[in-house]
């Protein structure tokens, strides 16, 4: 059962007319919706929010205005519940389900589906402009649309980073098939979307210390072995915080905290969801909601170590809960080493968040 099936049947839908032989325009719209629905149950409720969901997201054309008023209404509900699911998923310790709940949380937001092109969220772009994101001076001597995987721009991080202060790059890219107030939109938005800068400490006491320590994980590292300077230490079945800085970079900064979005149907505004999680279990070891990073932001998660000692890595994401495409992860690598009654003694944590 696919997750959009999952939320479509909440109980929440479950009063969403179904009309007067709307069963059969039901049957035309699941021939053309990618996921397929049951077909005997075509006048259900539950099986018409699902069906007005992938034709949200397919950008497909609604049979009847009524149609429209029912969208709206599905998606009004589909912040609060995500948001549930979401905290009842993580409760659970359920990784796979707490990240898939926060992507559709995301297609919801922008109306589009994850295996499309981020690019699609930007203002006047359609799919036959993915062609001209093209990094300068790249395969200049190739028919346009020609395959180059060294010259395309296929996702809104790079693109932001190439243009961000550049206007000059886009306009070089979209002139010939843009307007420059139409390039100039899409710029504007480029611009303003997050540009998070991440660290991550790790404190609480460590035996041999003269007091509660903090750690600086190197998240930088791409590929290959760790170096042994990676591996920070912890006491097995201990109680550690991670303190996460989340820094926003951007040149120019937002005058608002509202999201773009080309297509929700009420405005949004800008929030995060941190999930520290362990991809060898599965299993979700915190999660933590966050609003708009204005600036700068301290962000405290905390968790238990494993009980058996060993090395252990830790996933931290940071997701969007609007924006496909932004989302970051980073590997926290941790060598358990056996517990400490010291340790246990001495973990107490202050009101301001420190260890003594």
């Amino acid at each position: 059962m696919s997750d959009i099936s999952v939320h479509s049947n909440a109980a929440e839908y479950a009063e969403l007319p179904v009309r007067h032989n709307e069963d059969q325009l039901n049957a035309d719209l699941a021939s053309q919706v990618p996921l397929e629905v049951s077909q005997s149950s075509l006048d259900s409720a539950h099986t018409k929010t699902h069906l007005l969901l992938q034709c949200y997201m397919s950008q497909l054309t609604l049979p009847s205005s009524d149609y429209l008023t029912d969208t709206k209404s599905v998606l009004d509900q589909a912040l609060r519940i995500l948001q549930v699911r979401m905290d009842v998923s993580a409760d659970q310790g359920w990784l796979v389900t707490s990240l898939n709940v926060i992507q559709l949380l995301q297609m919801v937001v922008q109306g589009h589906w994850w295996n499309q092109s981020s690019l699609l969220t930007l203002p006047h772009v359609q799919s036959y402009h993915l062609a001209c994101f093209r990094r300068p001076g790249k395969s200049s001597s190739l028919p346009r649309g020609a395959p180059d995987s060294r010259a395309v721009v296929d996702n809104l991080p790079e693109l932001i980073a190439l243009c961000d202060g550049q206007m000059k790059t886009l306009n070089n890219m979209l002139a010939s098939d843009m307007t420059p107030q139409q390039v100039d939109q899409v710029y504007q938005v480029l611009t303003k979307m997050p540009q998070i800068e991440v660290d991550v400490e790790l404190r609480g006491w460590l035996e041999g210390e003269p007091e509660s320590s903090s750690r600086q994980f190197n998240i930088g590292h791409r590929g290959g072995l760790r170096p042994e300077s990676h591996w920070l230490q912890a006491h097995a079945d201990q109680e550690y915080v991670l303190h996460v800085n989340l820094r926003r970079i951007n040149k120019s900064r937002p005058k608002d905290s509202k999201v773009h979005s080309l297509r929700f149907s009420k405005p949004k505004d800008e929030g995060w969801v941190l999930v520290v999680g362990n991809v060898d279990s599965q299993e979700v070891v915190a999660l933590k909601r966050v609003g708009y990073v204005r600036g700068q932001m301290r962000v405290q998660l905390s968790l238990y170590t494993p009980e058996n000692t060993g090395r252990v890595v830790y996933t931290l994401y940071l997701m969007s809960d609007a924006y496909l495409g932004l989302d970051q992860q980073f590997d926290l690598c941790l060598d358990i080493i056996p517990p400490s009654v010291e340790a246990q003694v001495n973990s107490e944590v202050q009101d301001d968040g420190r260890f003594r």
